[in-house]
């Protein structure tokens, strides 16, 4: 049974791991999602604030706006990234809380048997007092 228990531990700690390591893929998701939302604001900013009218202006515009657009395909392909890290980071730990739950129901069974093993010998025991009292 102790080897149950130090396995049930081992379980525990590599669930307990995977959780951090969810709560970080989730961070960077969320910190690279907000980095595309801000570039994406910025471009509708700039693009509001252009004179229609000014040549000068607008040819700088366009410059920075093909930068921009740039930046904001290399911060999406990252963002794409950290989505594909976050789903594979959720899968593995839905798998360790699978292993720890499947490994607390082969415990909790393990103890079931054990204590129906142990009225089943208190049982017989009782039994053989009870037929002696009763040879006497």
């Amino acid at each position: 049974m102790s080897v149950l228990h130090s396995l049930h531990r081992l379980r525990q700690h590599a669930r307990r791991e995977s959780e951090l390591s969810l709560r970080r893929a989730q961070e960077e998701r969320d910190v690279q999602a907000a980095r595309v939302d801000a570039l994406r604001a910025s471009v509708a900013e700039a693009r509001d604030a252009v004179d229609p009218n000014d040549a000068s202006e607008l040819s700088a515009y366009h410059a920075w706006r093909l930068r921009a657009e740039m930046t904001e395909r290399r911060e999406s392909a990252r963002l794409a990234q950290r989505e594909r890290d976050l789903d594979q980071t959720t899968k593995v730990h839905q798998d360790n809380v699978r292993k720890e739950l499947s490994l607390e129901r082969v415990i909790d069974e393990h103890a079931v048997r054990e204590l129906e093993e142990t009225r089943r010998v208190e049982g017989r025991a009782m039994d053989e007092i009870a037929s002696r009292r009763r040879a006497e």
